[in-house]
Formats: structure tokens, C-alpha cells, sequence
């Protein structure tokens, strides 16, 4: 192969490099959220070694840390922290059946500041709960569409309105949190709860 011959030969492979990697990025981000929360669910447990596991942040389209730590505690593990994009996990190992608390877990936001688009989503689920009528028997909001905020928060902002958290669904396309009118200081507290134990 002579110097002209590479010449024409790397640009060739570098417009393929580039035309291969904008098609798998463009077949990613068009793969249901279903598909992505399997993906978290199956590399938490591949990963997991003495019960600690991680995942990659930004490896999952359509999930935001938040709802990264939201699946993984509903797995039952409990968020360490990050390091870098690393997000660590460790399960907690009751000996006598009584739920165990993890040192060093992080009860707070993973992004100090709120991630990417929290504000626009702070805004988003303060006019949807603006919208919700007080006569309405039940509420649903779409968890993937509030990515960025906590699930702790988006039930705290729920419950400042009267709703009470009742269960959630995660299906192909959507991940809706259910809500009834009418909670007390102590059944949402209770609610929490059950919500954490998964």
C-alpha cells in the first residue's frame, strides 16, 4: 500500500467510523424505556459482587440518575454516591431479618443543584398538580417525563397538594406514578415506607 493509497484509505474509514456510531446512537435513543429499564435491572444484578454493584451514568437513554437510584433502591439496593460517572450501589444484608442501614448511603439529590432540566421538570409537575381538580378520585403522573427530580420530591410536591403516593407502573412506554386525594401527615409517612422497603 503506497502514501496515496492511505491517503484515500483512512477518511474512508473515518466517514464510516462516524456514519456507524450516529446509527447506534440514533437506535438507542429510539429503544422504549422498557428496554432501558431491563438494561439497568440486568447490569445491577451482572454486576453485583458482595452486594455492592454500579452503574454507568449516561449509559441508558431516557433515564436519569435520579430514576437510575429510583429503579436500583426498588431492586433493593441502596445509593453510596458517584465517582465520576460511576454510580455505586450496595445491598444491605440483614442476619436477623430486620432491615439493615447501609453506612454512608446518600439520602439526598445526586445533583446538588437539580440535573440537567430540573427546573423545566420542577415547572412541569407544579402546572400538572396546578391542573389536577380537587374532585378528580385520582391522579397519575408520568415518572419518565421528571427525570431529573426525585422521586422523594415529586411525592413530597404531591402530598403538599393533598395527593397521597399509591403504587407505580413501568410499562414499554411510560413510568406512571398513581395518586388518590386526601393524605394525611401519617399515611403519606406510612406510604414512604412502603415505597422504600420496594
Amino acid at each position: 500500500m503506497t502514501l496515496l493509497d492511505l491517503v484515500w484509505v483512512f477518511p474512508v474509514l473515518g466517514g464510516v467510523y462516524v456514519v456507524f456510531g450516529v446509527i447506534l446512537l440514533v437506535r438507542n435513543h429510539f429503544k422504549s424505556l422498557g428496554t432501558h429499564v431491563a438494561k439497568v435491572r440486568e447490569d445491577l444484578a451482572s454486576r453485583e459482587k458482595n452486594g455492592a454493584s454500579r452503574l454507568i451514568s449516561g449509559s441508558y437513554p431516557k433515564l436519569s440518575n435520579e430514576m437510575m437510584r429510583d429503579l436500583a433502591e426498588h431492586e433493593g439496593f441502596v445509593f453510596l454516591g458517584s465517582t465520576g460517572r460511576s454510580m455505586n450501589f450496595q445491598r444491605p444484608v440483614p442476619s436477623d431479618g430486620e432491615p439493615v442501614e447501609v453506612p454512608g448511603a446518600w439520602k439526598g439529590r445526586i445533583e446538588p443543584h437539580g440535573g440537567l432540566g430540573s427546573g423545566k421538570h420542577r415547572r412541569l409537575l407544579l402546572e400538572w398538580l396546578d391542573g389536577a381538580s380537587a374532585d378528580d378520585s385520582s391522579l397519575t403522573l408520568r415518572r419518565d417525563q421528571l427525570g431529573a427530580l426525585p422521586k422523594s420530591e415529586i411525592l413530597g410536591v404531591a402530598a403538599e397538594y393533598g395527593w397521597s403516593f399509591e403504587s407505580e407502573e413501568i410499562t414499554d412506554t411510560e413510568w406512571r406514578l398513581f395518586f388518590r386525594p386526601g393524605a394525611t401527615e401519617h399515611e403519606q409517612d406510612e406510604r414512604w415506607l412502603f415505597v422504600d422497603d420496594g
